[in-house]
């Protein structure tokens, strides 16, 4: 038999606590800096492994971009993912970006049909700064 208590503890669970937990779950990120009054930043898993996706595509853009167009184009993400020397991780990261391309190249109209070519240095920094809004 449950105990009275025990029973209208349970019963005063909302269920708004449990929606979305894998989002809701934080990360503490230490602090790039020990400056004093600098705060950890928590992050859910999902924010997380979007801010390494997107710190990867920021840190490998020239390497991605082989014809150094300024563009990041399907067909060298491709030579990269085809690539036996290419880090599983790193592989992972060029998937999203592969399977996101077309979203990415439309995040930001830099002029003309430019967005065809690839995905450019501010398509990545619009896309990623509005796809991490919406988790945080």
């Amino acid at each position: 038999m449950v105990d009275e208590k025990i029973a209208d503890k349970i019963a005063d669970k909302k269920d708004s606590d449990f929606q979305n937990a894998w989002l809701s779950k934080s990360i503490t990120i230490p602090p790039a800096t020990d400056a004093p009054g600098t705060v950890a930043k928590k992050m859910s898993p999902v924010q997380k492994s979007l801010e390494e996706i997107k710190q990867y595509a920021y840190e490998a853009f020239d390497k991605l971009d082989k014809n150094g167009n300024g563009f990041i184009e399907t067909d060298e993400l491709y030579s990269f993912l085809e690539d036996a020397n290419t880090p599983m991780r790193e592989k992972s990261f060029i998937t999203f970006l592969v399977t996101n391309q077309a979203e990415i190249a439309q995040s930001c109209h830099e002029g003309g049909s430019d967005h065809e070519k690839g995905i450019s240095r501010l398509d990545l920094e619009f896309y990623f700064k509005l796809i991490i809004s919406k988790v945080s």
